[in-house]
């Protein structure tokens, strides 16, 4: 009995030691009624409560890649039925974005465009005091364990599994001893759920460091996204701060 469990043991190490390298999908959520301006409430009918956007997490040699992907049968769809302009150049220019990570300097680079123009963003990852709460649940085919984090305006759910020991996840959300494959932002403003794992070699090409746009530090790129925020809230005479954070986000 003591060396079946020896074994089993030994088999998940070895196991683990491989899940360092691979590609998950996600897809993302975000509730766009939880935030709708009081002025635009009469107007919820003609709004979609969701948003949805897939994203791509690529990872290995201490290397990790989060972009947004195309829905091309959704991209078919919505051609179809039309809708708003400003909306769709949103989400064109969204798709367009990267962030790169290097776990082993611990560096990250990240493209952003902003009202038409190109940044490259540079500086460390965000660091989370996450808090373990001891609570498991199964995301697709891993055994996941529950984090949270939160400040005065902003609490996480974050559910990531050990059984791919590598400190990434959705975003800039990392820090934990494995992938995270599930999040649920202020109870359902957003979601991101993983919806396909495949772990195996990845092309050392791919996990290269993006170099288009201007180049800022993230204390710049923060001041240029407060100023291009005031400008909007201006513009619309305060009507914008609703949506802001999904408009600016990043």
């Amino acid at each position: 009995m003591l060396m079946a469990i020896i074994i089993m043991l030994c088999s998940c190490i070895v196991t683990n030691a491989q899940n360092t390298s691979g590609t998950i999908l996600y897809t993302q959520k975000i509730n766009i009624h939880m935030n709708l301006p009081i002025e635009w409430e009469g107007m919820k009918d003609k709004i979609p409560e969701f948003r949805e956007s897939n994203h791509k997490l690529t990872f290995g040699d201490s290397k990790v890649m989060y972009e947004a992907v195309k829905n091309e049968k959704k991209e078919a769809e919505r051609a179809k039925k039309g809708g708003k302009r400003g909306m769709r150049g949103m989400r064109g220019r969204k798709s367009q974005e990267k962030r790169f990570v290097d776990l082993s300097t611990n560096s990250v680079v990240a493209t952003r465009d902003l009202m038409g123009k190109k940044f490259l963003v540079t500086g460390k990852p965000e660091k989370y005091k996450w808090k373990m709460t001891g609570k498991n649940k199964q995301v697709g085919s891993y055994l996941c364990q529950e984090a949270t984090w939160q400040d005065s305006t902003t609490q996480i759910v974050a559910w990531f599994t050990p059984m791919i020991p590598v400190q990434a996840g959705p975003g800039d959300y990392t820090g934990l001893p494995g992938v995270i494959l599930h999040m649920n932002i202020n109870d359902g403003e957003r979601e991101i759920t993983a919806t396909d794992v495949q772990l195996g070699e990845v092309g050392s090409s791919i996990l290269v460091a993006p170099t288009e746009g201007k180049e800022v530090s993230q204390e710049e790129w923060s001041k240029i996204r407060k100023e291009k925020m005031k400008e909007m809230e201006e513009e619309y005479g305060g009507k914008g701060k609703g949506m802001r954070k999904f408009l600016f986000r990043g």
